[in-house]
């Protein structure tokens, strides 16, 4: 029963971690591929910063866009049920198969 709580415990652990690296790394390349469009397209002097000159509403909203991170700031409270429901379903099916063999 101890073996079976801990294989749990390591299991639920590996999907959380496994969860929150792909929506960190996600993330990164969405607010990457948003700085680059915003980049390329509003940036006329071709400095890699925006400038007063170069304010627009259309970048005004694409940075806040960019900003916009709550999802990403409470991933790791919502993905806790995730990681332990996928934990569950995991042992579950490893344990009846491992019986049945």
């Amino acid at each position: 029963m101890k073996l079976k709580i801990l294989k749990f415990i390591i299991v639920a652990v590996a999907f959380y971690i496994g969860l929150n690296v792909a929506v960190h790394f996600r993330w990164e390349y969405r607010s990457r591929k948003i700085k680059r469009e915003l980049i390329a397209k509003y940036d006329s002097n071709q400095d890699g910063v925006f400038s007063l000159e170069e304010s627009h509403p259309e970048l005004t909203e694409g940075l806040l866009k960019l900003g916009s991170d709550t999802a990403r700031g409470i991933s790791p409270l919502t993905l806790i049920p995730v990681s332990l429901l996928l934990a569950i379903l995991t042992t579950y099916i490893y344990n009846t198969r491992r019986k049945n063999y």
